[in-house]
């Protein structure tokens, strides 16, 4: 499918997208304010579906965008351009290496996270639980050619980038 003539892969409108990356940027913002908040059933809510939640939408989000890319690089480098830095985060590309981590770039963010192994979050606990308020922050983990990554993703940059990346 990539570069075909006659289709766009997925051709998820953007404007799908963009609801989805407002609503992953919501699900990050409240989790905290959740805590403040003390109702026993927003926390049960909170508990039930934020891992899902982030997890659908970040998979959604990278495997549409990735299609996006993949099918236009030269319109993608075009909304790129005129932001900086295209970095979200840290890749190791081999854990058993203890040096050799590198920056994440954006295309390759959305790569691990369609392909990861695992989703860690990262949450403001010292003891953490699932449902617990969530950082901005997730780790992925996954193998390739038998060498064992780890991604940490800044979401905030990811959903930053995500935006701009209107294909």
């Amino acid at each position: 499918m990539r570069r075909s003539p006659w289709n766009d892969g997925l051709a998820v409108p953007y404007h799908t997208i963009s609801i989805e990356i407002y609503r992953l940027l919501c699900l990050v913002q409240a989790s905290p304010s959740l805590e403040r908040n003390k109702s026993r059933f927003h926390l049960e809510l909170r508990t039930e579906h934020q891992e899902s939640e982030v997890g659908r939408l970040l998979i959604f989000i990278a495997a549409a965008i990735r299609n996006m890319i993949d099918q236009n690089p030269s319109r993608a480098d075009y909304w790129l351009r005129g932001i900086g830095s295209d970095v979200v985060g840290v890749l190791t590309p081999d854990l058993s290496q203890s040096k050799g981590k590198e920056e994440l770039h954006f295309r390759e963010g959305c790569h691990k996270i369609i392909h990861c192994d695992s989703i860690n979050f990262d949450y403001r606990s010292k003891k953490p639980r699932r449902g617990d308020a969530l950082n901005p922050k997730i780790h992925l983990y996954g193998t390739f050619r038998r060498k064992n990554w780890k991604a940490t993703l800044d979401v905030y940059r990811f959903i930053d980038l995500a935006s701009v990346v209107n294909v």
